[in-house]
């Protein structure tokens, strides 16, 4: 399938549910899955020590040269928090369609977000002005939110 687009790039205020929606999805979409955390924790192996031995400017660095990485993907689904995102908005902006699932504050306090339930309003109304595709959830079954988020794509794919 020829697309006009290289990326889509998958967020939420609950981490665990962009997950599982990425995952089903990208398949849905024959594309590639990445979730950022999981590639950042690969890459820095261990976070720990690198915030024990090293400035907060390396780390952000390094940090920043994952998600350049991250930008280089073609054909991917990335799944990616608020932070990440917001952080690296500069580098995975370009080439990618940014898709943000709006999902019920009660599924945010579920999921145990709690810097993402108090900032709830702020964080939703900032990733609705930087998403291209914004999705409301109600129903928060992945298969149902799949085919949302396919309908919703429509003539971007």
């Amino acid at each position: 399938m020829e697309r006009s687009l290289n990326k889509i790039i998958l967020v939420s205020l609950c981490d665990a549910f962009t997950r599982k929606v990425g995952e089903m999805l990208s398949h849905d979409l024959d594309m590639l899955y990445c979730d950022s955390k999981d590639l950042l924790e690969y890459e820095l192996i261990d976070k720990n020590a690198i915030k024990k031995y090293c400035t907060q400017q390396y780390l952000e660095d390094a940090e920043a040269m994952v998600f350049k990485h991250i930008a280089s993907f073609e054909n991917v689904l990335v799944s990616i928090s608020f932070d990440n995102l917001i952080h690296n908005l500069g580098i995975l902006k370009q080439s990618s369609l940014i898709v943000f699932l709006k999902v019920p504050r009660q599924m945010v306090e579920e999921c145990k977000e709690k810097v993402n339930l108090i900032a709830y309003s702020s964080r939703s109304k900032q990733l609705g002005e930087i998403a291209q595709v914004s999705i409301a959830i109600k129903k928060t079954e992945e298969r149902f939110v799949c085919d949302k988020i396919i309908d919703a794509l429509g003539g971007n794919l």
